[in-house]
């Protein structure tokens, strides 16, 4: 069963045409990139899953239960941050937490493991008004995931974070879909992330689907890797000797070849005590696809 399906789902504010048409479907057990141009409908496609906005035309299912009649049962089994992040910056972390938990009917006792996972711990005591973004951000997630929930939707969660902010909320983010626990689906601006993070992929342009699937749907099969590592000139030795084709750039290597990839090459760089930095896949740009479909719209 999807996490999340949507059937021409239509939304109209008088003239203007938020959301045409829109029929896509939102795997379960995944981390999706729900991408668009700044204006292509994404806050107001949350906003319609959530059932905080009146659809003109269309349905939409989550989990099996249909928005509209099932939205009571719907809120019970997803958890999200649309938005500004609605914290209270007069009240400390903990205390955040404890409204909201009392908000959705569910008890005080998930608060210490929450904030154990949003890194929270030492700073729960501390009023939020002295909270960094990515504190808040933080938080904010936490709130998100009190009553378990089986999906989580985040609207632009990265905007505004440091790198070492982004790292973090990432990390705890892919830690939710690989543990099972939750299906995610982060709205967001920032192609490159979204390439490193997601499973899957959709994108919209003016209210209407424009491509959805995995990155190689999307963007075409890697063709190779490409490895960031301290000693560049022993791991292409090593690669080499492997029977691998490498390239080698100033600051990484290029592994090319068809069928190559990230394990593959990690195993072999293992066996000589070389352990790279990143390995990514070596694949057409994500953001440069995005404009091709979205005819040059910027993210």
């Amino acid at each position: 069963m999807d996490a999340i399906t949507l059937r021409d789902v239509t939304k109209r504010y008088g003239s203007v045409t938020a959301v045409d048409h829109l029929t896509t479907t939102i795997p379960a057990g995944a981390l999706t990139g729900f991408l668009g141009p700044n204006g292509a409908g994404k806050t107001t496609t949350f906003r319609s899953i959530l059932g905080l906005t009146r659809l003109t035309s269309g349905t939409i299912d989550v989990l099996g239960m249909q928005v509209g009649p099932d939205t009571p049962a719907i809120v019970k089994r997803i958890g999200a941050v649309v938005e500004e992040p609605g914290v209270q910056d007069t009240l400390n972390g903990r205390d955040n937490l404890r409204v909201a938990a009392r908000e959705l009917g569910v008890g005080d006792d998930q608060i210490p493991k929450l904030l154990e996972f949003v890194e929270l711990s030492e700073d729960a005591g501390r009023k939020v008004n002295g909270y960094s973004k990515g504190m808040r951000q933080r938080l904010a997630l936490g709130m998100a995931l009190l009553g378990q929930p089986e999906v989580l939707l985040l609207d632009e969660p990265l905007d505004g974070l440091d790198p070492a902010g982004q790292a973090k909320f990432k990390g705890l983010l892919r830690g939710l879909v690989d543990e099972g626990r939750t299906s995610v689906v982060v709205s967001s601006h920032n192609l490159a992330e979204v390439e490193q993070l997601a499973d899957h992929v959709v994108i919209i342009s003016r209210g209407r689907l424009v491509a959805a699937g995995t990155l190689d749907d999307i963007v075409g099969p890697a063709q190779g890797v490409m490895v960031e590592i301290a000693d560049l000139e022993a791991a292409a030795a090593v690669l080499r000797s492997a029977g691998f084709e490498v390239h080698a750039g100033e600051r990484r290597l290029e592994v090319i070849g068809e069928g190559v990839d990230g394990p593959a090459v990690s195993r072999a760089l293992a066996f000589a005590d070389l352990y790279p930095e990143r390995i990514t896949p070596n694949r057409s740009n994500l953001e440069q696809r995005f404009l091709e479909l979205t005819e040059g719209e910027t993210p």
